[in-house]
């Protein structure tokens, strides 16, 4: 890597083979678009990615600006995590997020955690930057839930202790700055992970989970870091939770965008308005020019289910041998 005084971008992804071109484009457009005064730091959370593809997301990231550095969990530590989610049905690379303070190493202080469904179009400097101000997270708040009664939504849950106003807000995901020292030191992962293995309800797991155990600890950013497709279903600003500038500017200029829509800009049939910006940064990759005709659908599908048989064969697994330990 080229020598800089400037502090490194620090960012982590996490995917299986199954998103391993998304998770391209994601990294790229990163990179793209970063000062290119500044070097970024690249933990790509393994979970499964294949040999062929590990080559061209190195080939896609190919400048000396940019450390790409592999981690895949250790047994015990996945085994850990499908216990522990082991009524979700989510692929566990989903969990990995949760794994950041454990596996990356302790010599870095925070770390960006982005979603591989997602096109970055600002400077991650800029998010990088940004103050905790005490805050264990920063996040976006998610539009979806902003009018609602997140307090009710969790009571209903029988959550009956949750009465804070700060559970009022309610954070998105998919973008996170993380304050690994305080993660670290509180253990802030293992509340989480209990969290969901206790609620086996909650139909967005690492969301509610993390809105809920940091409630009143994370910081908000600014919506732009974060733009979810629903700010494409308001018909005005009248209709959205954000005043009439907020609502134009991340309507217009968002620094990220990100596919929570389905189906996905390399789905079929997305419709989604700036599909085309995922396709800008794809042509770009060592996949340019891949589009999903009949033939690419087809074998999404087959792949997706292989990745569902093998996730809930994995966790029945895991549980058969966890009853067995403690029979």
């Amino acid at each position: 890597m080229v020598s800089s005084a400037l502090e490194p971008i620090v960012v982590a992804c996490a995917a299986d083979d199954f998103f391993a071109r998304p998770l391209a484009v994601t990294a790229f457009s990163a990179f793209k678009n970063l000062d290119p005064k500044r070097q970024l730091i690249l933990f790509i959370l393994d979970g499964g990615i294949s040999s062929i593809n590990k080559t061209k997301l190195l080939q896609t990231l190919s400048s000396n600006r940019v450390d790409v550095r592999w981690i895949k969990p250790t047994a015990d530590q996945i085994k850990a995590t499908l216990l522990k989610c082991k009524a979700s049905n989510h692929p566990i690379s989903t969990y990995y997020r949760l794994l950041l303070p454990d596996i990356i190493p302790p010599q870095f202080k925070k770390i960006i955690y982005l979603d591989s469904d997602l096109v970055v179009e600002g400077d991650l400097a800029k998010l990088w930057s940004q103050d905790f101000e005490g805050k264990a997270l920063l996040a976006v708040q998610d539009p979806i839930h902003r009018s609602l009664d997140i307090a009710q939504h969790f009571k209903s849950l029988d959550l009956k202790y949750i009465e804070t106003e700060e559970l009022q807000k309610y954070l998105n995901s998919g973008v996170l700055v993380i304050d690994l020292e305080k993660w670290r030191r509180n253990h802030i992962a293992d509340l989480v992970l209990q969290f969901i293995n206790s609620h086996p309800d909650l139909p967005f797991p690492d969301q509610d989970a993390i809105s809920v155990v940091l409630a009143g600890q994370w910081g908000e950013l600014d919506s732009k870091w974060n733009q979810i497709h629903v700010i494409y279903a308001y018909k005005s600003y009248q209709d959205s939770p954000y005043d009439e500038s907020t609502y134009l500017d991340l309507l217009q200029n968002p620094f990220i965008i990100h596919y929570t829509s389905r189906p996905k800009p390399w789905g079929k049939n997305c419709v989604h308005p700036r599909a085309n910006r995922y396709f800008h940064y794809l042509d770009q990759t060592a996949w340019s020019g891949w589009r999903n005709n009949a033939v690419n659908y087809n074998v999404t599908l087959i792949r997706r289910g292989i990745r569902r048989i093998k996730t809930l064969m994995l966790k029945q697994l895991n549980q058969f041998i966890s009853r067995g330990t403690t029979a």
